[in-house]
């Protein structure tokens, strides 16, 4: 019997395949992760669109490759729905987050306007008016006197706080000669409590009183009252 030697095992030459991975799915499931969670933080949440939009994209080629390589349909499905969240949330939070601030800034305003009290004062509007400043002020003297420096004008502005916390007074009037405008004049009480009174002395000090000679008739009228808690 004659022996056969073996034959020799011949080797594979065929090169190695290396796994296929599908990137562009990890990608997008990760911009996705992180658009969601950026689009909880108001203002800030601008980035959303950049990130949500990539991962769409990423989202959406890494599906449709995820047929070919057999890997990351989990994650670009995934990715697909965390960016559409991140987009719904981000209308949604920047809507709660402004709608918050719209009313804080309304009830800003309502303290504002609690402190504040302004008033433009026409002819029989005067007790009248619905605007409580102009309840706290009155003209009770308007004069033209001689002076130690001649013709001078008289006014006094007397103030009563009917209000319910401190207040500063400042208003802005005119002087008529005859019935013709001549000069303005401006008066201001500071700090009253309320039911104190104060009566502005000094009111007509810069009215010029030569502006005053001859006038038969000499007027002081409010145009503008303001009040204020600041």
């Amino acid at each position: 019997m004659s022996h056969v030697p073996p034959q020799p095992v011949q080797p594979d030459l065929a090169a190695p395949q290396p796994p296929k991975s599908n990137g562009l799915a990890t990608a997008g499931l990760v911009l996705g992760i992180l658009a969601i969670v950026v689009s909880f933080i108001p203002i800030v949440n601008v980035i959303v669109w950049p990130l949500a939009i990539l991962g769409l994209i990423f989202g959406g080629i890494g599906l449709a490759k995820s047929g070919k390589v057999g890997k990351g349909k989990g994650p670009s499905i995934t990715a697909l729905v965390t960016s559409i969240l991140a987009i719904v949330m981000f209308f949604v939070m920047n809507a709660v987050f402004f709608k918050a601030v719209d009313e804080a800034v309304k009830e800003t305003q309502k303290e504002l306007d609690k402190s504040f009290d302004s008033a433009k004062v026409e002819d029989g509007s005067k007790g009248s008016d619905a605007n409580p400043v102009l309840k706290d002020f009155r003209v009770s003297k308007c004069a033209v006197v001689t002076g130690e420096l001649g013709k001078e004008l008289t006014l006094h502005i007397d103030y009563t706080n009917n209000g319910d916390r401190r207040y500063n007074y400042f208003l802005e009037g005119e002087v008529l000669a005859d019935g013709k405008k001549v000069s303005d004049f401006m008066s201001t009480a500071d700090n009253l409590a309320p039911k104190q009174t104060f009566t502005d002395k000094d009111a007509g000090i810069l009215v010029s009183g030569e502006k005053l000679e001859g006038a038969k008739k000499v007027e002081c009228k409010v145009v503008t009252a303001n009040r204020n808690d600041f």
